[in-house]
């Protein structure tokens, strides 16, 4: 059994060595067809690629977009299975891709889900995707592995879609097809995208709810507006949440942030630079993310020995509640309040 994995280029050449090292040092590289599709690169990108010799085949032609080099690269693929890895991600550990074909060996299976490392280098937030199957939820293509069969049964990506189009073959061979979840981690996966940046979420929130109707999915009025407000409050807590005015009082606090994500992040920034303390960011209990911004991550349990003067809860959604009760029956005698409270 054969892995065909496609990485989609172009101008990168500061970014690809680290994909293509990680593809170089699988312990499977005997069974794996790297495929380049290349948009036609004006810098180094193709000599760079010119120094890995596990690289199979190249092929760079001006295209109409990424799933026009994606549908490229199947046409191509000469392998049992397709796996699609960005230019700027790497898989995990050299152990990967022989993890994918020992499932795909021993089951009758259509495609397989595996976690994914995403991170941003940024901000430092870093988080674990795909800790599922779900035709309802976002599935990270890092993740997902299938036949190439499943091409025939589906068709190629859709380029109706600019951004979608991955998220639209996955859900329907979710609900369609037979497959399974590996509890691995298969990649690392560099935030910064198309899909991920503020100018592109509408038209993805846009190609979201097309495909939800092309599947029969419903989402109430109610889940989209939330969906709304959880954007325009992170947009709008980011810049009004660094004018110094409004976090004077906080300089010279001991301070916790609970959340690993967006908002908590933003949170802490906005803190650091207006003078508080920010000893930890906190969870419920303890995972793999040891620090964020070279501040510490810290469970709960841990935190009650840190005297923290307060604890900012920065989770938003239907949690939010139950999370500060949380914080104020296990951190007794420190403050919690929640971000809407600053």
């Amino acid at each position: 059994m054969k892995i065909s994995i496609i990485t989609a280029t172009y101008n990168c050449a500061h970014l690809i060595e680290e994909c293509l090292s990680s593809v170089a040092e699988q312990t499977a590289i005997d069974k794996i067809e790297h495929i380049i599709i290349d948009g036609g690169s004006t810098d180094k990108t193709l000599a760079t690629i010119s120094n890995y010799p596990h690289v199979a085949k190249v092929f760079s032609a001006p295209d109409r977009g990424i799933y026009h080099a994606f549908n490229r690269g199947v046409e191509l693929a000469s392998g049992d299975i397709i796996y699609f890895l960005g230019a700027d991600d790497s898989l995990y550990e050299a152990g990967v891709i022989e993890t994918i074909l020992d499932a795909f060996g021993h089951e009758d299976i259509d495609y397989a889900v595996t976690k994914v490392r995403c991170f941003d280098e940024e901000s430092g937030e870093v988080w674990f995707a795909n800790t599922e199957i779900s035709n309802r939820a976002n599935t990270c293509h890092q993740g997902f592995f299938c036949k190439s069969s499943l091409f025939n049964k589906i068709g190629p990506f859709s380029e109706c879609f600019k951004l979608y189009a991955d998220s639209f073959f996955m859900k329907t061979a979710i609900a369609r097809y037979h497959g399974t979840y590996i509890d691995a981690i298969s990649a690392n996966f560099r935030q910064g995208g198309a899909s991920s940046s503020s100018a592109s979420r509408l038209l993805l929130k846009r190609e979201a709810d097309a495909v939800a109707q092309l599947l029969g999915e419903t989402t109430s009025s109610k889940e989209v507006q939330l969906d709304k407000n959880v954007i325009d409050l992170k947009l709008l807590l980011e810049k009004v949440l660094n004018q110094e005015k409004l976090l004077a009082s906080y300089a010279g606090m001991k301070v916790g942030v609970f959340g690993t994500r967006q908002l908590s992040i933003l949170i802490a920034n906005a803190l650091r630079q207006n003078g508080a303390l920010v000893s930890c960011f906190l969870q419920s209990t303890r995972d793999s993310i040891n620090e964020i911004m070279d501040v510490p991550v810290k469970s709960i349990e841990e935190a009650r020995d840190l005297a923290l003067s307060m604890v900012i809860n920065g989770v938003e959604g239907e949690h939010e509640l139950d999370i500060s009760e949380v914080l104020r029956d296990k951190l007794e005698g420190t403050k919690v309040i929640s971000w809407r409270d600053m």
